[in-house]
């Protein structure tokens, strides 16, 4: 008779034991790092998403020759008119910022604007508005919520900002 070499059943079952208590103990920490990173991306997206939405009426807003053109200043719509007689909306509606009726960012949560003098309280008043704060907030899609600020001073008001103080 010939000799064989194999495993017992017994050095099956131990080795299937161990793997499974192995699996056990490294499932969870793989899940969750799974988890967390899937998390991760899906803010970066919804943040790069607003960042940019921002940067551009950041950018449009600078622009603005003087408080003359500013059309429409409420909570949550700026409306201004460039010069060239090119008009501008900044409002949400639903979940979008519209710029005009252009979709800007979407999931929007709340989007809010506040208008302060050349000493930093805030007016309702257009032609002391001197700096423009806006704060956006929109929604990731693991429903977390990430907010935006930030204030953009006017350029060309012919105003010293040497005694401005921040509120």
């Amino acid at each position: 008779m010939k000799k064989f070499k194999a495993f017992t059943l017994l050095e099956l079952l131990l080795a299937i034991t161990m793997l499974a208590v192995l699996g056990l103990v490294v499932g969870p920490v793989l899940g969750n790092a799974v988890l967390g990173s899937s998390l991760v991306l899906s803010r970066h997206e919804a943040l790069a998403g607003a960042r940019n939405g921002m940067d551009r009426m950041v950018r449009e807003i600078r622009l603005i020759p003087n408080t003359g053109v500013l059309a429409s200043i409420t909570a949550t719509n700026l409306q201004f008119q460039y010069p060239a007689g090119t008009a501008i909306t900044y409002s949400q509606s639903g979940t979008n910022l519209l710029r005009n009726s252009d979709i800007l960012v979407d999931h929007v949560s709340a989007l809010a604007f506040t208008y302060y003098n050349e000493s930093g309280a805030t007016t309702a008043t257009a032609a002391n508005v001197r700096s423009i704060g806006i704060q956006l907030s929109v929604l990731a899609t693991d429903g977390s919520t990430l907010t935006l600020r930030t204030r953009v001073f006017l350029r060309n008001t012919g105003h010293d900002y040497g005694t401005f103080t921040s509120p």
